[in-house]
């Protein structure tokens, strides 16, 4: 689909130009610190600063910020006029809206146009379908919200002129549910006439939320150059005291070579032998001895390592990639799973559909969820919803929190969601999960697969798990268990069956006695007000615990979230802004409310598991820049040792002279723009956020 303009798009089944207009409810969700200016990015000036950021190997500049939108436009025709100007990217909308268009302009410096090097941009994530266009010409298109899309754009830019984004979404809908097919709904019920789009969307509260629209991730134009190591995946073995690397290489020549070493910091602590690239493809290994070992306590510390990467020509770096990993291992044994060596005990909980602390996308809101949960006595959580996304997995990286990697259940009412073709949804279904595999799977927090939970009406588990099961486990080779029977078993315990009265955990215990793989209560629920359920917890914890089974989830509330108004230091940098009331906790005064179930989950943590309830910070740099001059249009931090890429943010949308950057590593970084003609480099200390 590359190099075609939109006016020779492929032929659609359908153009929705007459598609309806926004309620005034989606103009409150979308209008995020409106301006009456359509803002342009003029990036041009070949000043020192600009050579700074320039010279870097790599480099991300976030594009979060002002966009401008129209709504229910038709594809074939990038619209010239009514754009509305808002900050991007922006919660769901999930009112029934088709489809949306994005633009936002942008000059390419000419330092920033090497030779042998390639820009990319990538969508963290948007909903449904997703084409990327740049100067009017398409560039690339995808399918499906659970993934990241990215997209070579190197031949579409300008250097030195004005270029124009455009981004076009649409909901599971015709032509927009997979590649090759022209999906007819007419048979649909009024009521719900997305019915079978609703099958390639997970679940959500009212039906009409489910097929939302969107980009509600973040909107990131990357550089490297053409020759690149294109993907590393890190598998760390505790039993072998081991260390692997695989390799993805692109556009490198019979004698490429390529080398690894593991910082911790700035200091190297284990080389890997250099390999020389095959078919695009190396494998370096190494013995280590004495790593940190990461995980919650008592399994670890939340410990990352970076592995620097180094792609060789004749013995010069050509390119250069850092991945943060920790070591840890997960393996089955019997009716036990170990992690680190230690049978794993897990409790947690998840978000609620379409929860906005998961759409916010938010660091900051984040982290503060999951200290939430640690205070509570939880270590672990599943966003079986959606997939977690990005942020939120970085977070629970750093501060050792456990996840189990899912990212669909259908969970609906009978008849809500239905498939088109049984072996054209499960096709596309598997080889999503083997994308979003793929895309995650570096992640040392994620412990479990669970990708799918319930499936839509016409399909079963039976027939979609093993292709969806196959998928993961060829992008992941490791011992990470599959917990969907595959390696490991799943219980349901409804605890008030017959309320007034709580069951026993009867049941469950003669599951877990007659089985031979371990067990995990996947899922928990009833009412929570009962009189019972606190004895009823008690004795569930205790027999899952000291019965060998793995762990407990539950949808059951256990600490108290208000509507509060979040105070954001700047509209610059990740993560969405809403300016309406939102149910997150108010992490500006770090305070929430514990109910009495989460009491007593603490106490039941310090009871079996450890006296001393988790209590983790993030560990990557936040650094917050004031008193940037309003003329400035993108500020870098670039690292001063030279042990991550360089990150750029648009920097003076708001006027507010205020910069918002998250980098991978703290440490020495310089501050670098240009304002007035007048070249800015400053050393700055990047530091981890203060702890809670």
């Amino acid at each position: 689909m590359r190099n075609q303009s939109v006016d020779s798009y492929r032929a659609r089944g359908t153009f929705h130009g007459s598609e309806r207009r926004a309620t005034s409810s989606l103009f409150s969700k979308l209008q995020v610190l409106m301006m009456t200016v359509f803002f342009t990015l003029n990036l041009s000036s070949p000043l020192a600063a600009q050579q700074l950021a320039g010279s870097a190997v790599r480099a991300r500049i976030t594009l979060n910020g002002m966009w401008g939108y129209v709504l229910n436009q038709s594809q074939n025709s990038i619209p010239t006029s009514g754009w509305i100007p808002a900050r991007i990217p922006a919660l769901p909308i999930d009112d029934g809206t088709s489809s949306i268009w994005y633009q936002r302009t942008l000059n390419v410096p000419s330092t920033w146009a090497k030779p042998g090097r390639s820009f990319f941009l990538e969508l963290e994530k948007a909903g449904h379908y997703s084409a990327i266009y740049v100067n009017g010409t398409m560039m690339g298109e995808h399918f499906g919200q659970f993934t990241p899309f990215e997209v070579d754009v190197t031949s579409a830019i300008i250097p030195g002129q004005v270029n124009t984004i455009d981004i076009y979404v649409h909901k599971a809908d015709t032509t927009y549910v997979r590649s090759g097919v022209n999906i007819n709904q007419s048979s649909c019920p009024p009521d719900n006439p997305d019915c079978i789009g609703n099958a390639y969307r997970t679940s959500a509260d009212p039906v009409v939320e489910r097929n939302w629209v969107g980009l509600v991730g973040d909107i990131t134009l990357y550089w490297r150059p053409t020759e690149n190591v294109s993907d590393v995946f890190v598998v760390t073995s505790v039993r072998n005291s081991t260390l692997t690397a695989d390799l993805q290489v692109v556009n490198a020549s019979p004698t490429a070579t390529v080398q690894a070493a593991v910082l911790d910091g700035n200091q190297v602590v284990l080389r890997l032998k250099p390999q020389t690239v095959i078919a695009g493809a190396a494998t370096l290994n190494a013995a280590w001895a004495d790593p940190i070992l990461w995980g919650p306590s008592p399994y670890g510390q939340p410990k990352l390592y970076t592995l620097e990467t180094q792609l060789l020509e004749s013995g010069v770096v050509v390119d250069k990639t850092f991945t943060k990993f920790g070591f840890r291992e997960v393996w089955d044994v019997g009716k036990t799973t170990y992690l680190n060596g230690k049978p794993l005990w897990m409790v947690g909980d998840w978000f609620l559909k379409l929860a906005p602390g998961r759409y916010v996308n938010d660091r900051r809101v984040q982290a503060f969820q999951i200290y939430v949960w640690e205070s509570n006595g939880l270590n672990m959580m599943e966003s079986h919803w959606d997939d977690a996304g990005r942020s939120i997995l970085d977070l629970a990286d750093e501060m050792g929190y456990l996840v189990m990697g899912a990212f669909y259940c259908d969970g609906r009412p009978i008849g809500e969601s239905k498939v088109d073709s049984v072996t054209g949804w499960t096709d596309w279904m598997a080889s999503t999960a083997g994308d979003w595999a793929i895309a995650v799977r570096n992640h040392p927090s994620i412990v479990i697969w669970r990708p799918t939970d319930v499936l839509p009406q016409g399909v079963t588990q039976a027939y979609v798990w093993p292709p969806i099961n196959a998928a993961v486990r060829a992008a992941d080779p490791s011992n990470r268990p599959i917990a969907d029977s595959t390696d490991i078993d799943t219980w349901s315990e409804n605890f008030d069956p017959d309320p007034p009265n709580c069951d026993t955990p009867a049941a469950m215990a003669a599951k877990l006695a007659s089985e031979t793989k371990p067990l995990l209560t996947r899922e928990m629920y009833g009412n929570q007000n009962l009189a019972c359920v606190p004895a009823f917890f008690d004795a569930y914890y205790n027999a899952a615990f000291t019965g060998g089974g793995i762990g407990m989830l539950s949808d059951l509330a256990y600490s108290m979230n208000t509507n509060i108004m979040p105070i954001w230091f700047s509209i610059s940098g990740i993560g969405n802004r809403p300016t309406t009331p939102i149910q997150v906790p108010n992490w500006m005064t770090q305070k929430f409310t514990s109910t009495p179930l989460g009491t007593q989950f603490a106490g039941l943590f310090q009871q079996y598991v450890q006296p001393t309830l988790l209590s983790t910070s993030p560990t990557s740099g936040d650094y917050q820049a004031s008193g940037i001059p309003s003329d400035v249009q993108t500020a870098f931090l670039t690292s001063s040792t030279g042990n991550a890429d360089a990150t750029g943010v648009v920097a003076a949308e708001d006027g507010s002279g205020t910069a918002w950057f998250v980098v991978p590593q703290p440490g020495n970084y310089k501050l670098n723009y240009t304002s007035g003609g007048v070249d800015v480099v400053k050393a700055v200390v990047v530091t981890t956020p203060a702890p809670f």
